[in-house]
């Protein structure tokens, strides 16, 4: 019988039985594997050439440019001996990939900071984005804003309107800190709403800080962004709504759902508002007993005791950047 079939009959993989079989003389265990990554590449750059390929990234004569215009000019110019794909890996490492262009007001080349914040518990950082959705013709647009909880993802405050204005923003958020409490931060895009003056001064009053992304990186601003496409993917979402009442009982409708049902694979597969209100940690306790009674009641069934998911301690905007900034 051939091995394939054979490890189809039984349920394993047939790379598993290559490993486990002492009958397979081209294997070998390794007593100590080193992981890929920490492995010596005798192809890599040498400390010297990386550091060469920086300094060519950074340079002021390429600040306007992209990372491919840059390394093949730098290449032209003999100024560097890698490959593009190369070029791209070192360029995502030191953070170089994003907008490089110079800015107005000074700072050369540099370009705005990446924002780092951390949440360890509701009500510490709220995001905020807006996003468009479609009317029955070819022109109609309502605009969905949407702030949500970062820690909970919980949708704290929305409102779809035909266009953004500073005025619903302060209103939208006024309403949301009396009925939730202010967060410490609200972090959001770089809209001229988001930035204007009058919503400044009302967050400003509120004690909370303003945080934003850096243009054109949608990578900061990553917890709106996952949301929105959560919404548009939902199988019962129009691709077009009747009109904008339509447009609102809809929205309304799916973030109740979303709020109160959804089980998120970020937080433990517990929803939204079991963390933001605290339930979670309750429900956990319960989810916990449960699996001890089916493992006393089946422990065959298991290889260890099942553990229910744990609700995450921390989330934030670019917290994996916290050891690089310090």
């Amino acid at each position: 019988m051939a091995v394939a079939h054979a490890c189809r009959l039984v349920g394993i993989a047939r790379s598993t039985h290559y490993r486990i079989s002492r009958d397979y003389k081209h294997y070998t265990p390794v007593a100590n594997p080193i992981a890929h990554a920490d492995r010596h590449q005798p192809a890599a750059l040498s400390a010297a050439e990386r550091h060469q390929m920086i300094e060519v990234l950074t340079d002021d004569d390429y600040a306007d440019l992209s990372v491919v215009q840059t390394y093949w000019r730098a290449f032209d110019d003999g100024k560097v001996g890698c490959s593009e794909r190369t070029a791209y890996r070192i360029a995502t490492a030191q953070g170089l990939v994003g907008d490089r262009r110079r800015r107005r007001g000074g700072g050369g080349g540099v370009s705005r900071r990446r924002p780092v914040v951390v949440a360890t518990e509701p009500n510490q950082l709220w995001s905020w984005d807006a996003t468009e959705l479609r009317g029955p013709g070819r022109d109609d647009r309502y605009k969905l804003s949407l702030a949500i909880d970062v820690f909970s993802r919980y949708p704290v405050a929305w409102r779809i309107e035909y266009h953004e204005s500073t005025p619903l923003a302060v209103d939208m958020f006024t309403d949301a800190f009396a009925r939730h409490g202010a967060p410490a931060v609200l972090h959001a895009d770089n809209g001229t709403v988001m930035r204007s003056a009058d919503l400044m001064t009302a967050l400003g009053m509120a004690s909370t800080t303003a945080s934003f992304s850096r243009p054109r990186v949608s990578d900061d601003n990553p917890f709106s962004e996952s949301l929105f496409k959560t919404i548009k993917y939902d199988l019962a979402c129009p691709d077009r709504f009747d009109n904008i009442d339509h447009a609102r009982q809809w929205t309304a409708q799916f973030l109740d759902r979303y709020a109160h049902h959804h089980r998120h694979s970020g937080l433990g597969r517990h929803t939204p508002a079991s963390v933001f209100n605290g339930t979670a940690i309750e429900h956990r306790a319960r989810r916990q007993r449960r699996l001890d009674q089916l493992w006393q009641a089946n422990p065959q069934r298991y290889r260890r005791p099942p553990i229910a998911p744990a609700i995450p301690d921390q989330t934030g905007i670019n917290i994996k950047h916290l050891s690089q900034t310090g």
